[in-house]
């Protein structure tokens, strides 16, 4: 049988290559995209750490007469004060049936009850802050650091050559502050009774060597750190080191006693002036 030879049109040749390229260029495109993955989100950006919380403190102190260094001893403490965004808080009475020494106590009970400030600095009145650039707050987190659980600590106090000495200490303003006060309350008031007249800082000795539980929320600072005294008045702690230029505070502490004068502690405060650190006061003064 013959077989005629079919002859097949150019066009329809052209037609089916047309159509087998696009089948293979559709076919390939999955495999495009397999290997050009769309690039991911980028990762959330990480969340800063929260900001450090300054805490609330106030200046404390008094003084209920006339004194040669009023002027100094109060520009001292507001200035500094002012610089640091401390309150600055003064009587200028005293009521205590106590005695005048206890009315620190007295402040320091009613200032917390407030509930208004995390730290209460108290400072005697014969003092300077000779050096405004060091900040209080940064004492108190420093002894906190050095302290085995210091959440439980509400007192940081300071020793001369004598033991305690109560011209600058710092106290949180927690209630567990109010009982220890008025637990010492209670043995100067049993200790009068015996016609034992006991000063405010005897008491906490007292209250701290009766009582464990007291002594544990305390915390001594360094004297030169706190509560230096001037070469004058040569009563230091273990550290024996004197106030010297740049040191944070000055305490006058029974200038009488070492100094000859009709004005011990206004010579001495005088003396010292010219060593004090101030800082720019255009800088905080008026904000």
């Amino acid at each position: 049988m013959l077989v005629r030879s079919l002859r097949v049109p150019p066009s329809l040749l052209l037609f089916l290559a047309f159509c087998a390229f696009l089948g293979w260029h559709f076919g390939q495109a999955p495999l495009h995209e397999s290997f050009n993955p769309a690039p991911p989100p980028p990762a959330p950006a990480p969340e800063a750490p929260p900001e450090k919380k300054s805490p609330r403190i106030a200046l404390v102190t008094f003084v209920t007469d006339q004194r040669s260094y009023l002027h100094l001893a109060l520009k001292s403490k507001d200035h500094y004060a002012r610089r640091h965004g401390l309150d600055f808080l003064v009587d200028y009475e005293a009521h205590s049936e106590r005695g005048t020494v206890y009315w620190k106590y007295d402040m320091m009970e009613r200032l917390i009850k407030k509930n208004k400030w995390d730290w209460l600095w108290w400072l005697d009145f014969d003092t300077l802050v000779t050096n405004t650039d060091i900040k209080v707050a940064d004492i108190i987190e420093e002894t906190l650091a050095n302290a085995t659980n210091p959440d439980e600590i509400d007192y940081l106090l300071t020793h001369d050559c004598n033991g305690l000495n109560f011209g600058s200490f710092i106290v949180r303003g927690h209630e567990r502050s109010i009982k220890f006060l008025h637990d010492a309350y209670a043995i100067a008031d049993r200790e009068k009774e015996k016609d034992n007249q006991m000063s405010e800082q005897d008491v906490i000795v007292k209250l701290m060597k009766d009582d464990p539980a007291s002594a544990h929320r305390t915390i001594q600072v360094p004297q030169w750190k706190l509560n230096a005294f001037p070469q004058e008045i040569a009563c230091f702690d273990d550290s024996r080191k004197a106030w010297e230029h740049g040191t944070f505070v000055i305490h006058f502490a029974g200038a009488w006693a070492h100094v000859k004068g009709d004005d011990p502690t206004g010579q001495l405060m005088r003396k010292y002036e010219p060593e004090i650190i101030w800082g720019d006061w255009k800088e905080f003064y008026n904000a």
